[in-house]
């Protein structure tokens, strides 16, 4: 409804009916208010063609649109499949199922020989380490053993002196060198041998202190004449003080 410029419905008013719109239609009208007449046929009709084209137009475009909703979800799909197809390429390849199954021929080849050699292993693992390389008498297989410990240190010494051996061939420095390398070695001996004698006085001493301890802590010996405290000294010195060491 509109105000009074529009003169459509002015003048024409509908039948009135108590309660009914076109009992709201007369009044708007007796008010001044206009109302649009209802639409023709015509009118109907060409709504009606047009609304029906705008919908098969929409329904096209949603059709078209699910279709390429359907394309992308199946590209999308693809594209997942290869790139899990190249996450596990190295793993599917040709090449690699090759060497999985020549992997596979040696373990099953290999685990044949065992089930079929089982005794043999079982009886070879119970005999002595000896008797694996070499075949041996069950009577000299101790000698056997005990030639070959030694013949293990002999090989151990002959390996150490070729090392050396090795070593001096490799040394190409001048006899300069070789008296500043040698020069420390007799003071070194010297101090080593003062040591040990060192050592050994001391030793000979806590022997003869142990000796007197036992000596005086024994009741049932009989007591010794006293000395003068001076000669004492001197002895018990002599029996606790180390010699001096010998210079050079």
């Amino acid at each position: 409804m509109s105000m009074g410029n529009d003169t459509t419905w002015v003048g024409k008013k509908p039948l009135r009916r108590i309660g009914g719109m076109s009992d709201a239609l007369s009044i708007a009208a007796d008010l001044g208010f206009s109302v649009s007449p209802p639409p023709s046929q015509e009118e109907l009709q060409n709504v009606s063609s047009t609304t029906g084209e705008n919908g098969d137009d929409l329904i096209k475009v949603l059709r078209e649109l699910t279709a390429v909703q359907r394309k992308i979800a199946d590209l999308q799909v693809e594209l997942q499949g290869r790139k899990d197809d190249k996450n596990v390429a190295h793993l599917t390849h040709v090449s690699e199922m090759e060497k999985k199954i020549e992997t596979l021929s040696r373990i099953t080849t290999i685990l044949k020989d065992v089930i079929q050699n089982k005794d043999r292993i079982i009886a070879r693992l119970q005999q002595p380490y000896s008797l694996d390389c070499i075949p041996v008498e069950a009577e000299f297989q101790k000698q056997f053993s005990e030639l070959l410990m030694k013949a293990a240190s002999d090989y151990g010494a002959l390996t150490a002196s070729v090392a050396d051996f090795q070593w001096s061939q490799n040394f190409k420095e001048s006899p300069s060198v070789w008296g500043e390398m040698l020069r420390p070695i007799p003071v070194a001996l010297a101090s080593c041998t003062r040591f040990f004698e060192a050592m050994s006085a001391m030793r000979e001493s806590f022997a003869t202190l142990q000796n007197l301890r036992v000596g005086n802590s024994n009741s049932s010996l009989p007591t010794t004449p006293p000395i003068d405290s001076s000669l004492r000294v001197a002895h018990d010195s002599a029996c606790i003080t180390p010699p001096p060491w010998r210079t050079e």
